[in-house]
């Protein structure tokens, strides 16, 4: 990684670009719009019904790999897993990629946590109902999923560096990010702690999130990370 070089500034619209700036609007709008129609108890049969067909179809052996993979990525696991990545950065002098994923990953936490959940407070599946009961035990609301929105955050940063650094691995690392980051969706799902809404509500608002980290590091350092015609995709 290079070091970072005095420059001027990048105008903000032109580095994140007009398709993911729309694409990040619309999924403001829709959650302004959807996240009242989920608030409190309201029942949406699509997700009940969801949740019990997937414990139709998931055999029970794929069910405790599912139940391993959601307490391997739950906050605390994580949170050692991102002071990782950061003590590497800050170890290696990479000034910039270690501001941007602190940002990143306690900016999405804070989002989530502290102002949307609360704002929504949407009820878990099994406080809804004895027979959707959770596999591991969790409290709090469920609209939408951090755990979704972080794994999007903190995976698809750390795939944008490597990939960066390392673009022969580009197709291999984001596939492997898509991978893992799915998995953690329907480990969520499975286990019954999120409704399918909440992962689908987490990844869009961890897009939005990640869209923004991404660009201002791109503004920081854009000789490294800014290649207009060679755009994040996601």
């Amino acid at each position: 990684m290079k070091l970072t070089q005095k420059h001027d500034k990048i105008p903000f619209i032109q580095v994140i670009g007009k398709v993911r700036l729309v694409i990040c609007l619309i999924i403001i709008v829709a959650i302004a719009i959807i996240g009242p129609q989920l608030k409190g108890t309201r029942e949406v049969p699509w997700d009940i019904q969801f949740l019990n067909w997937l414990h139709t179809v998931i055999p029970p052996s794929i069910g405790e790999v599912l139940k391993i993979i959601y307490i391997m990525t739950g906050a605390n696991v994580t949170a050692f897993v991102v002071l990782g990545s950061l003590g590497y950065l800050f170890w290696k002098r990479y000034w910039e990629e270690a501001k941007y994923l602190a940002f990143a990953s306690l900016g999405i936490l804070l989002l989530i946590d502290q102002i949307l959940k609360p704002i929504f407070g949407r009820i878990r599946p099994g406080s809804f109902s004895e027979s959707l009961a959770s596999l591991v035990n969790v409290d709090g609301k469920s609209f939408p999923s951090g755990h979704s929105a972080g794994s999007v955050v903190f995976y698809f940063y750390i795939a944008f560096l490597l990939s960066t650094h390392f673009p022969h691995l580009k197709k291999y690392i984001y596939l492997g990010a898509m991978l893992w980051v799915g998995l953690i969706g329907l480990s969520s799902t499975y286990c019954r702690v999120h409704w399918a809404t909440d992962i689908i509500a987490g990844y869009s608002v961890g897009f939005v999130w990640l869209t923004l980290a991404i660009a201002l590091l791109q503004r920081a350092a854009p000789e490294t990370y800014y290649f207009p015609k060679n755009q994040l995709k996601i």
